[in-house]
């Protein structure tokens, strides 16, 4: 089944590019692996594919189309005027460093499936801050 996913590119903490694509996202998923790997040095970096899942937050009432979404998310009821869902997040890292015990993510994409506007906005944020998170790790590891 076809739905619509986000793809972002990341590179040194910045958002080098975000697309939409209208297509099942086990399969970008895979595609995006596939074309990795030839970017992908084994000498000098780990290939990491990890899925979190990340709770998307939403005031009720939801439109039908919005419902039809976060449904396959498993959507609850938060409270009386909000529900959640937790939607499917994929981190590829491509081109990392050792830094100590922590891990420094150059190049990563990040894949999940495209609500709307404001969860991709959601997501971007997320993705920025997974990358600072880990060049903060490096300049806390260089001040020792």
């Amino acid at each position: 089944m076809s739905s619509k996913v986000l793809v972002l590119s990341i590179e040194y903490g910045k958002i080098v590019d975000s697309k939409i694509l209208d297509k099942d996202l086990e399969e970008v998923v895979k595609n995006v692996l596939m074309e990795i790997l030839p970017k992908w040095s084994p000498k000098t970096s780990d290939l990491i594919a990890m899925k979190h899942e990340h709770e998307v937050v939403f005031k009720l009432p939801l439109s039908k189309e919005l419902y039809g979404l976060l449904s396959k998310y498993g959507l609850s009821r938060k409270s009386a005027s909000e529900v959640s869902a937790r939607i499917p997040v994929y981190v590829v890292s491509y081109e990392n460093r050792w830094v100590d015990d922590d891990l420094i993510d150059d190049k990563v994409y990040i894949i999940a499936p495209y609500i709307n506007e404001e969860v991709k906005k959601e997501i971007e944020l997320l993705a920025t801050d997974l990358i600072s998170k880990s060049e903060e790790a490096e300049e806390f590891s260089e001040e020792e």
